[in-house]
C-alpha cells in the first residue's frame, strides 16, 4: 500500500511540474526571439565630431558606447565628461592607434596602452573601464599571446558584427554607410554591434540610421559590464 501511495505521489508531482516547465521554456524562447538589440559603437574619439554625435543621441534619447584614444581624452576632457555624464558607456582604444607599435613587438604592448588609457579615463571621469577595442579589429593581430596579456589585466575586448565602413566612405559616399548597415542586418540574430567612427559622414547619416533601426523594431543599448557578452573575432570566451 505504501509503495502504491509513493508511486501515486510521484506521478502527481511530475504532472504538476510538466506544465510549469513547458511554460517556462516557451517564455524564455519567446523572450529571446523578441529581443532585437543593437549597440551603436563609435571609435577614435573624442573629437569635434563627437559633440555632434552626442547631440544626435541626446535628441533621439539613445545611449551608445564610445571607444576612446588616450591623447584625445586629454585633449577633449569636457567632451569625455559629457559622454559619461549623459549615460554612455566608455571603452579604451589605445594610446598610439599604431599597428606597428601595438602588434609588432612585445605581446604586452596592447595591454600596456590600454592600461594607460584606462588610468587617463579614470582621472578625467572617475570611471574605471575595462572594456577595450583594439585598433583595426582583433584579427589577425591579437594572437593568443596578446590576448593573454589583456586577460591578465582583467580587460574585456569587443569587436563588432557589422562594419559601417564609415572610415572608407566618410565624405566620399556617406549613403554607402547607411546601405552597409542595412545589408549587414540581414540574416543576423542576437545582439548587433555596429562599428562607427566619430566622422563627418557618420554625423550626417546617423539620424537616418537610427530611424531605420527603430522602424525595424530594434532597442538601443550601451555596453553594460554587469551583462558582458562575447563579441570578438577569435571567439575567446575569456574576453
Amino acid at each position: 500500500m505504501a509503495k502504491r501511495l509513493t508511486a501515486f505521489g510521484l506521478t502527481i508531482m511530475i504532472l504538476l511540474c510538466l506544465p510549469f516547465a513547458s511554460f517556462s521554456h516557451a517564455n524564455t524562447k519567446a523572450y529571446t526571439n523578441s529581443k532585437k538589440v543593437v549597440y551603436l559603437t563609435f571609435d577614435d574619439g573624442p573629437n569635434l565630431e563627437s559633440q555632434k554625435i552626442l547631440d544626435i543621441l541626446k535628441k533621439k534619447n539613445i545611449k551608445a558606447t564610445f571607444f576612446l584614444i588616450e591623447p584625445q581624452i586629454r585633449h577633449y576632457p569636457k567632451t569625455t565628461q559629457r559622454m559619461f555624464r549623459e549615460g554612455h558607456s566608455l571603452g579604451l582604444h589605445s594610446v598610439t592607434h599604431n599597428a606597428k607599435k601595438l602588434y609588432y613587438g612585445n605581446p604586452a604592448n596592447v595591454a600596456k596602452e590600454m592600461e594607460k588609457t584606462r588610468l587617463t579615463l579614470k582621472k578625467i571621469t572617475k570611471l574605471d573601464s575595462h572594456l577595450t577595442r583594439v585598433p583595426y579589429g582583433s584579427k589577425p593581430y591579437m594572437k593568443q599571446s596578446f590576448r593573454n596579456e589583456l586577460v591578465k589585466k582583467h580587460f574585456k575586448m569587443w569587436d563588432w558584427n557589422i562594419d559601417s565602413e564609415d572610415w572608407k566612405y566618410d565624405t566620399k559616399n556617406p549613403a554607402k554607410i547607411v546601405s552597409n548597415v542595412k545589408s549587414g542586418l540581414k540574416g543576423k540574430s542576437g545582439p548587433i554591434v555596429i562599428l562607427f567612427h566619430c566622422k563627418k559622414g557618420t554625423v550626417q547619416k546617423l539620424p537616418e540610421m537610427i530611424d531605420y533601426l527603430r522602424k525595424k523594431g530594434y532597442t538601443f543599448k550601451a555596453y553594460d559590464p554587469k551583462h558582458h557578452f562575447e563579441m570578438n573575432f577569435w571567439n575567446d570566451k575569456r574576453l
